[in-house]
């Protein structure tokens, strides 16, 4: 996985998650697959399940990591960044 689609600041909790994530898949489901412990191969699926869908809320695309970053270097500088979004319709 590319840690650079995530911002800086969640690069850290995004590297543990996948982390969390791949071990319940590759080292914890294998054996309760083989015990036939069908109950706790549910269990981890669905806790990796819900890394993952942390992980895509927390995923970016690089573009929008860039402007980020940039607009963290802006506001470092002391110059003022906000969103200026256009009105949803105009009278």
């Amino acid at each position: 996985m590319n840690l650079n689609q995530f911002l800086k600041s969640d690069r850290e909790m995004a590297a543990r998650k996948l982390a969390s994530a791949q071990f319940l898949l590759n080292e914890l489901l294998p054996d309760e697959i083989e015990d036939s412990n069908f109950e706790e191969c549910i269990d981890l699926c669905l806790s990796a399940a819900e890394k993952f869908r942390e992980l895509k809320k927390m995923h970016h695309p690089v573009q929008v990591v860039q402007l980020h970053e940039i607009a963290s270097e802006f506001f470092r500088k002391g110059i003022d960044v906000s969103v200026i979004r256009k009105p949803a319709h105009e009278s």
